[in-house]
């Protein structure tokens, strides 16, 4: 039977080392021990200044700025309930705001809590089937304030698509135009007539018009000083798509200019 003196090394240089090495895995097996059971508060790429920290307080991935201050992202859960994802900072004024990006829908909102009741928003839905919608949503400071919806929705089977603008649960939503507003179901224009005779209902053509829609419908009215009483009467007939016919009757022969609208539904 070998003793136990015969499994030790040879020599003491051999017998330190492997007392060394047994020691270190000691060491090592400790440290990992530890580690399963320690929180890790913060590890970051730097002490101050533009660095990227891991926060195990906030649960999250930290981006600074130069100034060692500013947040320009940050990677984690959403204080609003919105559950974790992709924040973007920057600062502004009054208020510092983010963008916060998980799971289709993309928010803002002020980085302070509690500013605003219901972020911004964009988003996106669909059944992959009947519909698609892109969502833009105003938010709103209060949570009983009214939000602005502006909705893109494409439908199957070739449909006409649709752009939807209201307030929340349909209700109505003012639309301010800073511009000439046009649509390929409004044409207006203006058309001068000079009357064959007096009294007798002179008429002129309009066509070429293009116009979308169903049913289509005409308001003519005479550019005059004298309506009444030398212009007796302007109207529309062969309301189309493509154009209709304006009609004049004056007093005398006077050239006169009608200004006339068509809409189509």
């Amino acid at each position: 039977m070998p003793r136990q003196l015969d499994q030790l090394p040879a020599d003491t240089t051999t017998l330190a080392r492997k007392v060394a090495a047994l020691e270190r895995e000691v060491k090592e097996l400790r440290a990992a021990r530890r580690l399963s059971s320690a929180t890790i508060g913060l590890v970051q790429t730097a002490a101050a200044g533009a660095r990227v920290a891991l926060n195990q307080t906030t649960q999250s991935l930290q981006v600074y700025g130069d100034d060692g201050t500013t947040l320009l992202a940050e990677v984690g859960p959403e204080d609003g309930g919105g559950g974790g994802g992709l924040w973007t900072r920057g600062l502004q004024s009054p208020n510092n705001y983010s963008a916060y990006l998980a799971s289709g829908l993309l928010q803002f909102r002020p980085v302070q809590d509690n500013l605003v009741k219901v972020p911004a928003s964009l988003s996106y839905d669909t059944d992959a089937f009947q519909y698609s919608d892109f969502i833009l949503t105003s938010g709103s400071v209060g949570t009983s304030d009214h939000r602005a919806i502006l909705t893109l929705e494409s439908v199957y089977a070739g449909a006409t698509p649709y752009v939807y603008v209201q307030g929340e649960n349909s209700t109505p939503c003012n639309m301010d135009v800073l511009g000439v507003l046009t649509a390929s179901n409004i044409a207006y224009g203006s058309v001068a007539i000079t009357p064959s005779a007096a009294n007798a209902p002179t008429s002129s053509n309009v066509t070429g018009l293009g116009m979308k829609g169903t049913s289509f419908y005409a308001l003519v009215t005479p550019s005059s000083s004298v309506p009444g009483t030398q212009v007796t009467g302007v109207s529309a007939t062969g309301v189309t798509s493509n154009g209709l016919t304006l009609w004049l009757t004056r007093t005398n022969t006077t050239a006169t200019t009608l200004n006339w609208m068509v809409i189509g539904i």
